[in-house]
């Protein structure tokens, strides 16, 4: 009996190590499981099984033994307890476990409940199948997610219709995710923080709470399977595309792309690939109400397709900010290393009166656009980098100078009175009487259209009759400064439209020229001589002139030597000529012509009266009692050595009489002895030796 009893206890013991040893084992495997979920928090794995203990009965002896145990085993394993610490932890209990027989591995989506607290989503829906965590700060919603953690630990997600703080069931989508609360952490400010695995598609059926807590009976929604050659087709392609997003953009971490890779059911690779990419709600919603697999897939490839393109345009917008950044930062790196240079060379640095920071000054004070900004930046930096002792620096010095004084912005206000013009045309001129009417006129119709706008006036007549002094006199009868040149016997365009800066000693045209010195958009320009210009191989000045003349063209002027356009469009333009035969006829259309005849000889007596005398006086040192001209002598003048239109040849003669007077003067006979028997002496019987001198 010993020997049997002794040969029971060996069995005995040999079915307690088998026991201790299969315990030992279920136990490594729930710690190993309970690691991994703990260290793994973060990252977005899904979680599809839940292991769960359950008895296993050997003998009836043992059953009935331990059924205290158990029931106690039972009680704590089970995925419906409420033992509020388990759920927290979701990690089997050692305690349970070495009360407990045997194991089993139970899908999770096996033990679903067909009731759950709701929670409404304002950002965008999850997808079944995800480890994420879920920052809840309304109070509502905490208390929501208090009660399904404390009854079961599942909870159902939904995205809300539109975005409010306590969404009703209405106002949710029907269908959304179900998931278990894995962990859960309160947060000082009284929200919750808990990290959840989403586990399947789940479809309200009806509602069993309005007001929060929302409570709904559900029904649970199964992939609509397509096991064909497309889906996975499909398959290869979301794989691929993805990929192809992943390598270009670094917030797609290598855990998601392996994640990826290890799905293997389509429709889980279709929601993952939904959960991460940045689409709108709504149409994330469709993908998850969506339980056809091959449409779901085929949705998602569009979604990719979309974000491949905004990828796209994303990297060449950065790669042009990135170029434009290097550029900056290379040219920011040269100039500094251009200062020390400069410094250690003595050859000026960036400070108060330095030439370019004059320039750069002046042009920034225009507010240049478009191209003249651009021409002027550009000829800034090359003008700073130069050497001074160069050539070409002076040539640059020159330009930008020339720049810098055109009247850019110089408006000129018109202030025309018609009674203050008559009386300086009155002044500066003896009779023409028609010719000053014709003027008026024209004054006063540009006074009535308020018309700022340059205008083109020929003057005609022959030499000597005033055409010069009337335009002088019109500028100041406008209130406008006055510059004259002439064009007679011109050849050379140039001389209008500037010499380009590549030729040595190249200078701006006539018309760049008067504005730098009148320094006004809308002076008085004074054109001689129109009708005696020529023409060569080196260009005709006349058709030059006519894109100075023309309205419709001179507005934006480009002078060869500033090669910028420049609106001189407000010049008041007065062209004279002898004659209007050589004028061209495109010229004569766009321009008012005024006819000056010459004068008689009784204007001529006045005019040598009030002007020609007293001006020669004045330029021969002579005082006005000095000299005294009779009627007869001055008639005589006019009649027999001055019988032009004009008065020149009357000044002239003039002159010679006040010369010869001072030359008699000098040589012993009294100045204030000249009387009209001198003068008269002067003009019969010297005038003729002075005429042949």
């Amino acid at each position: 009996m010993a020997k049997d009893n002794n040969n029971e206890n060996d069995d005995k013991i040999t079915e307690q190590d088998e026991a201790q040893i299969k315990k030992e084992f279920e136990d490594k495997i729930r710690s190993a499981i309970g690691d991994f979920v703990s260290e793994n928090f973060n990252g977005d794995v899904p979680v599809d099984v839940e292991v769960t203990v359950e008895k296993k009965e050997k003998t009836p002896e043992k059953a009935s033994d331990k059924a205290g145990d158990d029931k106690n085993s039972s009680d704590k394993n089970s995925i419906g307890q409420k033992d509020s610490k388990q759920a927290k932890s979701r990690r089997p209990s050692k305690k349970a476990d070495s009360k407990s027989e045997g194991a089993t591995i139970v899908p999770v989506d096996k033990m679903l409940p067909d009731k759950l607290f709701l929670i409404g989503l304002n950002v965008r829906p999850i997808f079944p199948g995800i480890f994420t965590p879920l920052m809840i700060t309304n109070s509502e919603d905490v208390k929501t997610i208090d009660k399904a953690f404390e009854d079961n630990g599942f909870v159902g997600l939904c995205l809300a219709k539109k975005e409010t703080e306590n969404p009703t069931i209405s106002e949710l989508y029907e269908v959304g995710t179900v998931a278990r609360i894995i962990k859960k952490i309160n947060l000082p400010d009284g929200g919750v923080n808990i990290f959840v695995s989403t586990i399947k598609r789940f479809k309200v059926k009806r509602a069993l709470s309005q007001k929060t807590p929302v409570y709904a009976a559900v029904e649970y929604l199964e992939d609509e399977e397509a096991d064909t050659f497309e889906v996975k087709a499909l398959t290869r392609a979301l794989i691929s595309e993805m990929k192809e997003i992943s390598d270009n953009n670094p917030l797609f971490s290598e855990e998601m792309r392996l994640n990826m890779v290890n799905i293997d059911h389509p429709g889980k690779i279709a929601d993952f690939i939904a959960s991460i990419l940045n689409t709108d709600k709504n149409e994330q919603q469709k993908v998850l109400e969506q339980l056809n697999v091959r449409a779901r897939m085929e949705q998602v490839l569009v979604f990719i397709k979309k974000e491949q393109e905004l990828l796209r345009i994303q990297k060449k917008i950065q790669g042009e900010l990135n170029d434009r950044v290097e550029k900056n930062q290379r040219e920011y790196f040269l100039r500094e290393e251009m200062k020390a240079i400069q410094d250690e060379l003595g050859i000026g640095a960036d400070g108060e009166g330095n030439d370019y920071t004059k320039f750069k000054q002046k042009i920034e004070s225009f507010h240049f656009e478009g191209e003249i900004k651009e021409a002027c930046d550009s000829e800034l930096e090359k003008f700073k980098l130069m050497d001074p002792n160069s050539s070409e620096y002076f040539v640059s010095r020159n330009y930008l100078e020339l720049i810098c004084n055109l009247p850019w912005n110089e408006e000129q206000k018109e202030a025309l009175d018609l009674a203050k013009a008559y009386k300086i045309l009155e002044r500066d001129h003896y009779g023409l009487d028609d010719v000053k009417k014709r003027i008026i006129e024209y004054l006063a119709v540009r006074k009535m259209k308020q018309d700022n706008k340059g205008s083109i006036l020929i003057l005609v007549g022959p030499p000597g009759v005033g055409k010069t002094s009337i335009g002088r006199s019109i500028a100041d009868a406008m209130g406008k400064p006055f510059y004259r040149f002439s064009v007679g016997g011109m050849r050379d365009e140039a001389e209008i439209k500037g010499h380009r800066r590549t030729y040595i000693g190249a200078m701006p045209g006539k018309i760049i020229q008067g504005l730098k010195i009148t320094k006004s958009k809308s002076p008085v320009f004074m054109i001689d001589e129109i009708d005696k210009m020529g023409s060569s191989n080196q260009g005709d000045p006349a058709s030059a002139l006519l894109e100075v003349l023309d309205p419709e063209q001179n507005i934006n002027f480009r002078d060869n030597y500033l090669d910028l356009p420049f609106d001189v469009s407000n010049v008041f333009f007065i062209l004279t000529s002898n004659t209007l035969d050589s004028i061209p006829e495109p010229l004569l259309d766009r321009a008012e012509i005024i006819s000056l005849a010459g004068y008689i000889d009784q204007e001529k007596l006045q005019i040598a009266k009030k002007y020609l005398i007293p001006k020669n006086l004045v330029k021969n040192g002579l005082a006005k009692n000095q000299v005294k001209y009779t009627k007869e002598a001055l008639i005589r003048i006019a009649e027999e050595y001055a019988r032009e239109a004009g008065v020149r040849n009357y000044e002239k003669c003039i002159d010679k009489i006040h010369r010869k007077i001072i030359t008699e003067s000098l040589a012993g006979i009294p100045a204030d002895t000249k009387t009209l028997s001198s003068v008269k002496a002067v003009v019969d019987g010297q005038v003729d030796k002075l005429k042949a001198d």
